[in-house]
């Protein structure tokens, strides 16, 4: 297994919040901007996932990159007229003293300065939202996971770990890309006997405080925890139970033998124990129901 460096690097001029933001905020807003999968209907939408879909496969980029990309040309002039006008769609513009909001202020790129150069990436917001609306293939997805790694360790820096534990569901990113089983609680009570709507509960109010902003560091934990308990628990229904509990059998025992994930993971669970114990010792106290 390939050890990844967590390569968090400082983000410019972008402020995301937590995963129910991305559901109720960047999502939709995203979706109202530049489509959604189905929503290919203006030049300017179609465009604009294009440029998605370029970081998606080739991870951070100058604009300059992006353009000669897109272009597939080497005429300068050409890309230098398309470099211009990709730095404003990314940054916003004002037309007539009135601002127009950029892929930035979305939430979905990040902005780095390496060097002398600019370059810019998807966020993690942006990598759901690339997920939801390219329909990425399984292979797609490998490629783009060795480009963000250094973002997402706990996933995308175990991947093919994951994909031996999970199989093909390790690709059930494609669910929270869509913004499910965040505070879907019916769905998740159907799994009795697991401990699944708990987690997912517990999972919301750690990181409630962050609905306006979050550091990727710690929004990379929240997705991280949400895919491991996701693996863990969610069991489905029909032909294909027997199915995931093997999966199931597999990721637990893949989680065991990473000495970090085990570490980390137990204190996420140990967390959420403590905190619906101390909430039913409060509940204990008001002894004029019990």
């Amino acid at each position: 297994m390939a050890n990844y460096e967590i390569l968090y690097m400082k983000e410019y001029d972008v402020q995301y919040g937590n995963l129910m933001s991305y559901k109720h905020y960047t999502r939709p807003e995203a979706y109202k901007q530049y489509g959604s999968s189905s929503d290919k209907t203006t030049k300017h939408k179609y465009g604009m996932q294009e440029i998605l879909r370029i970081l998606f496969a080739n991870g951070a980029c100058t604009t300059w990159s992006i353009a000669k990309l897109r272009l597939r040309t080497s005429d300068v002039s050409l890309i230098r007229a398309k470099e211009k006008e990709y730095r404003r769609l990314f940054l916003g513009r004002y037309d007539t003293k009135k601002r127009s909001g950029g892929m930035l202020d979305v939430g979905l790129v990040v902005r780095e300065k390496t060097g002398p150069y600019t370059r810019y990436r998807l966020s993690l917001h942006g990598i759901l939202y690339c997920i939801d609306v390219l329909n990425p293939s399984n292979d797609e997805i490998d490629d783009m996971v060795g480009r963000y790694a250094g973002i997402l360790p706990k996933i995308f820096g175990r991947w093919e770990s994951v994909k031996l534990a999970a199989g093909k569901d390790a690709y059930r990113i494609r669910v929270l890309a869509k913004g499910l089983f965040l505070n879907n609680y019916d769905v998740t009570k159907t799994q009795g006997g697991t401990p699944l709507y708990e987690l997912m509960s517990f999972i919301h109010i750690k990181y409630s405080r962050n609905f306006e902003s979050i550091s990727e560091e710690n929004l990379a934990e929240q997705i991280s925890y949400w895919f491991y308990t996701f693996l863990q628990y969610y069991e489905g229904a029909g032909p294909h139970a027997a199915e995931a509990k093997k999966r199931i059998s597999s990721v637990r025992m893949a989680l065991l033998e990473d000495a970090e994930l085990r570490t980390w993971y137990r204190k996420f669970f140990g967390d959420a124990m403590d905190y619906y114990k101390k909430r039913l010792y409060s509940m204990k106290n008001d002894s004029i129901w019990i």
